[in-house]
């Protein structure tokens, strides 16, 4: 059982670790949690990218990866995502435990150094991130929003979202636009760097075998230089989602050969309630197995999509089902997935249907503990909705669930809106 041990270091700073001694490697991960806004977004996103380029002792990205090759192949990844109304900006490095080490060398340490120097020496010139550095990665930012288009399914669904959530944070894109990325230069890019540093929540994990208090005291002097106090700190929150006034409807038209459809639903179940439990067995009830309603249903029984599958958003209660279907299914399939909601709210939800869906969550449980990254970012969310509880713990909580529980849960759910993206012909 993996056990997140929890301390904070300074105001805002909190270092977390899970220690698993069947992992070989070490995982560390930094992440900076900041409010998602559309004035800084942009410049936010691009921070991640420019520090994972070495730092002071480092300042050329070939020597530096060198000096990680050394450090026994360790690597340092880099990630920008949306949590709720949150942006979150995270620097990570990966090596062997130091009881694989050659020369018995302290290997924990050494990356734990190299991590925080990272963030808090990162190339600079004259106080400034160098603007070739910030003009290369702006174009790597800009091919990233571009891209994706190229993915129908998942810009349909980001696009709903968007549209569902347009007066919050969370409908904003954790990328910020194409236009604010091009107009950003390096002084903007380093003021939002400075000002991350003094006001963003940090959450620190360490996952792996090795020695964790070595880790945790090394963050302790690298950060005692930020000098950060309680007012210094921004509330980072993420507010339920607030149901549109009426559904509504959106059609866009590109050059696809296949239409997708989404329906976007809200709960008012927040990520904190325990009736979230219930929400999660429902969404997977209705549409997240082989044996779900949907695949049953809509796809395998009437051939009304070729794909329709049902996903929750915990940290704002929205329930997305988004389909691939054909233009003259359409109508059908919408029809037929709200009386698939509409049979689980009547009751009309079998023990094996019910016995399915529980048993692929718990399977979905067990598999976190199979590496440092699905334990890493499954705690991550478990510290961002205030939460501590074990894959184990969670997992009893879902068979504890009962059918009762899971027609109220499907009896909160409130029809927002209906996206198409479909060709230009039809």
């Amino acid at each position: 059982m993996s056990v997140l041990q929890s301390e904070e270091l300074y105001p805002g700073v909190r270092f977390h670790a899970v220690s698993d001694e069947r992992f070989k490697t070490n995982q560390i991960e930094i992440h900076l949690v900041t409010a998602l806004r559309e004035e800084s977004a942009a410049k936010n996103a691009l921070i991640p990218s420019l520090l994972r380029k070495g730092y002071d002792k480092y300042r050329d990205f070939t020597r530096f990866n060198k000096y990680l090759n050394l450090l026994y192949g360790a690597s340092v990844e880099y990630e920008v995502e949306k949590f709720g109304d949150m942006q979150i900006l995270s620097l990570s490095i990966l090596s062997i435990d130091d009881r694989f080490a050659l020369g018995k060398e302290n290997i924990t340490e050494q990356i734990s150094t190299v991590l925080f120097q990272m963030l808090l020496h990162p190339v600079t010139e004259n106080g400034m991130f160098l603007p070739a550095e910030v003009e290369v990665e702006k174009q790597s930012l800009i091919d990233e929003i571009e891209a994706e288009i190229n993915d129908k399914r998942m810009f349909a669904l980001r696009r709903t979202t968007q549209l569902l959530c347009g007066g919050e944070p969370y409908g904003l894109s954790e990328y910020g636009t194409v236009e604010q990325v091009k107009a950003l230069d390096a002084k903007q890019v380093t003021r939002a760097y400075h000002e991350l540093l003094s006001t963003a929540q940090m959450e620190i994990l360490f996952v792996g075998s090795g020695d964790s208090e070595s880790c945790k005291r090394i963050a302790k002097e690298q950060l005692r230089v930020l000098s950060r106090g309680k007012n210094d700190l921004r509330e980072v929150k993420t507010e339920i989602h607030s149901p549109l006034a009426e559904p509504m409807e959106q059609v866009d038209r590109m050059e696809v050969s296949q239409s997708k459809m989404v329906l976007g639903f809200s709960t008012g179940i927040p990520c904190d309630s325990e009736q979230l439990y219930a929400l999660r067995l429902m969404v997977v009830v209705l549409g997240g197995t082989p044996m779900s309603k949907l695949f049953a249903n809509v796809r395998e029984k009437l051939s009304l999509c070729y794909y329709c599958a049902a996903r929750m958003d915990r940290t704002k209660g929205i329930v997305k089902i988004d389909s691939g279907v054909e233009n003259e299914n359409i109508e059908k399939a919408k029809t037929e997935i709200l009386r698939q909601i509409e049979e689980m709210q009547n009751g009309n939800i079998t023990e094996e249907e019910l016995n399915y869906a529980k048993l692929s969550m718990i399977n979905s449980y067990r598999s976190v503990n199979d590496s440092n990254a699905s334990i890493e970012s499954y705690y991550l969310g478990q510290i961002l909705c205030g939460t501590a509880n074990t894959p184990e713990e969670e997992a009893k909580k879902i068979c504890a669930v009962t059918k009762e529980d899971v027609v109220w849960a499907a009896n909160q759910l409130r029809y927002e809106i209906c996206y198409l993206l479909t060709g230009k012909e039809n």
